[in-house]
């Protein structure tokens, strides 16, 4: 038996050996050369990574710590952690574009919104989750005015109060926006005052190609110094190389690893704050930062004590508006539809605000019914031409800003098709006002 035993030994000994020799780097064979990376540069000398991308791990802190750009007062933030230890409610919300809707991974519920709730959950919830609820609110193509209009029916009327954690990203959309990052800040005061717990962060996504505007929101956040979060700063101002072809799908979503590298920078915050001393309780600002804000912001669904509509040639609904993934239904089954047999008549609304935001749709090309143009007049004055049947349309949202004045006052909007349009459709998806 001794001697079996020695046999099987030197068996094993040389099977080792053999073994070793085959996983020696072959002189001129690139791709088992750990020496190079593929494009011909240095590799880091760490050869394995838990990371996203590869990337190792004192580049990956970097990414981290570049990605915050502040950390705001951390009261809320806090508070909203102890809650979460404690097995308490806590209800969390992300409302931005199509990268917080999940968009360039291959399942949109690897979206970093998605996978932030996961982490959430997983590091400081004592029993799964059982009482932390998700509402992703993404949408395509939107800027912060568009979730202005949306924040009530999309993320209050969803989790049934306002959220415990608001994240708030549009920068890669806001670009050129209708009001001048204000509903950007309405987004911000209005969800600050509405509960007293809410914490609300600036998610600064990135584009490969033409960035961000986070310049212009950045002063609006730090006004309120809510925590804000950069990923642009992350990619580009940490000094690590990111090959942003593996970070991005095209040129503005990230693929699942990229928004795996989002989700661990919110997680990064979190983290940093939960260590920290508790700030002083945190207080909203008298002022607001811009002048005419769209606070006491309404949607608005038909008539109220400041709106009274008569709804002319576009009284049907449209059930083909922009779809939100998470449903796969139309975000907005309520609106205001003309059909080419639907004449003539205007759409007149009689209103008194300050500011008033108007949206229509560009009709998909692959549907039948065609879309035209139609005219706005604001107190008999033509404000602008819209075109609702616009080449490249794919039931996107297109936002303007009819009215913007100091104070209230009472307004005439009429809406009409144009002159040999009548027999086209148009849709008015959405309006919200300011008092």
């Amino acid at each position: 038996m001794k001697k079996l035993n020695k046999i099987i030994a030197a068996a094993c000994t040389g099977l080792a050996v053999l073994l070793a020799a085959s996983c020696q780097t072959i002189p001129g064979d690139e791709k088992s050369d750990a020496s190079k990376t593929e494009n011909g540069g240095a590799a880091s000398t760490q050869t394995e990574s838990n990371h996203p991308l590869g990337i190792s791990d004192a580049d990956y802190q970097k990414i981290l710590e570049k990605s915050i750009y502040s950390p705001g007062n951390n009261y809320r933030l806090k508070k909203v952690i102890e809650k979460m230890r404690n097995g308490e409610k806590v209800t969390y919300a992300a409302l931005g574009g199509s990268v917080t809707e999940g968009a360039g991974a291959a399942n949109f519920k690897d979206g970093y919104a998605y996978q932030f709730g996961k982490l959430l959950r997983e590091k400081y919830t004592p029993d799964g989750g059982k009482n932390f609820y998700t509402d992703v609110a993404g949408l395509s193509g939107t800027p912060s005015p568009l979730g202005l209009l949306r924040y009530q029916s999309d993320v209050v009327d969803v989790l049934g109060q306002n959220p415990d954690i608001l994240i708030i990203e549009f920068s890669v959309n806001d670009g050129g926006e209708c009001t001048g990052t204000r509903a950007f800040e309405a987004l911000i005061r209005n969800a600050l005052e509405a509960n007293p717990e809410t914490c609300v962060i600036a998610l600064y996504s990135d584009a490969k190609t033409y960035k961000n505007v986070q310049w212009a929101m950045i002063p609006v956040a730090s006004f309120y110094r809510i925590p804000q979060v950069s990923i642009q700063d992350a990619i580009e101002s940490s000094g690590v190389k990111v090959d942003e072809n593996k970070f991005f799908d095209d040129y503005v979503h990230p693929k699942k690893e990229g928004h795996t590298i989002m989700a661990e920078c919110l997680m990064y915050l979190f983290e940093k704050a939960d260590a920290a001393q508790l700030n002083d309780a945190y207080e909203i600002p008298a002022e607001t930062y811009k002048n005419k804000p769209l606070t006491n912001f309404t949607r608005i669904l038909g008539d109220d004590e400041k709106v009274k509509i008569t709804k002319g040639g576009f009284g049907s609904v449209d059930a083909n508006c922009q779809s939100i993934k998470k449903t796969g239904k139309s975000d907005f089954p309520f609106n205001w539809h003309h059909g080419a047999e639907d004449g003539n008549e205007p759409f007149v609304m009689k209103i008194n605000c300050k500011e008033l935001l108007f949206v229509y749709k560009e009709q998909g090309s692959w549907l039948s019914e065609k879309f035209g143009k139609a005219q706005i007049f604001v107190d008999g004055q033509l404000k602008m031409s819209c075109d609702g049947g616009k080449a490249g349309g794919w039931n996107n949202c297109v936002i303007s800003q009819l009215i913007d004045e100091e104070t209230a006052s009472e307004h005439t909007v009429e809406i009409k098709m144009a002159d040999g349009e009548t027999a086209k459709g148009f849709t008015i998806v959405a309006m919200g006002y300011s008092k």
